[in-house]
């Protein structure tokens, strides 16, 4: 198993750097949500540090963003990097460049069987990321069913709702008013839950209300390839404690009971989402909720 560590900018890299082992590293304008930094400035740092590197590029391509796909996948194809995609184009130009064997598919919500697993995986690519909204059995038996590599979120809070359009931009021209960009928050009135949202130049995101941890569950995910940690809304010093404990158990074969202890000493207030209860989206369902 290996640990994939979200980061944005430079100063989280060189913050996080004794507890990453590889670096989800988002590129402006082609990540779902980016911050500023200097791609090369971080490749080369990562490499110093000889940590590994994933280039994170999952925004939902229109025809027109393919060119700039090929053009990063290009300049990168040869570094010892991988990328991290989320758009079934960007898969079809890393197999046309001969580095699909380099491309982590993750298309968020859609793979939630081993049919779709297994016909994703053929498509050569090094691994593929599951469903957050699925349960750990459906997990296993996915992984029973199939070879597969598996990239699965392990801690954080998780992508909800993605958009191309700017819902906050639309909700300010109805209202006649302004927003803040930062630290947003939607709220439904019939709910009580505060959920991130983030509008950028490319798109609208929203994340659920609460972070999930798994660092009690690795022995039961052994068989992951890439857990990953995302670090939006996290306070990071508290983040860069709990990447420790997952990088102590993980990387260094620590002991997981000790990194429990820590863990639960931060405080943080973690929920297990679908991991052990099947979503539920028929109202004849609702009805016996």
């Amino acid at each position: 198993m290996k640990l994939v560590t979200s980061v944005y900018t430079m100063d989280e890299i060189e913050y996080l750097k004794d507890s990453i082992d590889y670096a989800l590293v988002a590129v402006p304008h082609m990540a779902v949500n980016y911050k500023d930094i200097d791609i090369d400035k971080a490749i080369a740092l990562l490499k110093s540090l000889n940590k590994g590197i994933i280039l994170n590029i999952n925004r939902i391509m229109h025809p027109s963003d393919l060119s700039s796909v090929e053009a990063i996948m290009t300049k990168y194809k040869d570094l010892d990097l991988m990328f991290y995609v989320s758009d079934l184009g960007a898969v079809a130009i890393a197999r046309k460049l001969g580095i699909v064997n380099k491309v982590i598919y993750n298309p968020e919500t859609m793979i939630t069987n081993y049919l779709d697993l297994n016909e994703y995986y053929s498509l050569g690519v090094n691994a593929c990321g599951l469903s957050s909204e699925i349960t750990l059995k459906d997990v296993k038996l996915m992984n029973e069913k199939d070879n597969a590599k598996i990239f699965y979120q392990v801690f954080g809070r998780r992508l909800m709702f993605y958009s191309r359009r700017h819902l906050v931009s639309l909700y300010e021209t109805k209202n006649e008013d302004k927003y803040p960009r930062g630290d947003l928050y939607l709220r439904e009135a019939t709910r009580k839950d505060f959920l991130p949202i983030i509008e950028n130049d490319e798109c609208t995101t929203i994340y659920r209300s609460y972070s999930i941890s798994l660092l009690d569950k690795l022995d039961e995910l052994s068989f992951i390839e890439y857990a990953y940690l995302e670090s939006l809304y996290q306070d990071m010093d508290k983040f860069k404690k709990v990447n420790e404990c997952f990088y102590n158990v993980i990387v260094k074969n620590e002991s997981k009971e000790e990194a429990i202890k820590v863990f639960n000493s931060l405080e943080i207030e973690t929920e297990e989402g679908f991991f052990n209860k099947d979503s539920v989206y028929q109202k004849e369902e609702l009805k016996n909720v």
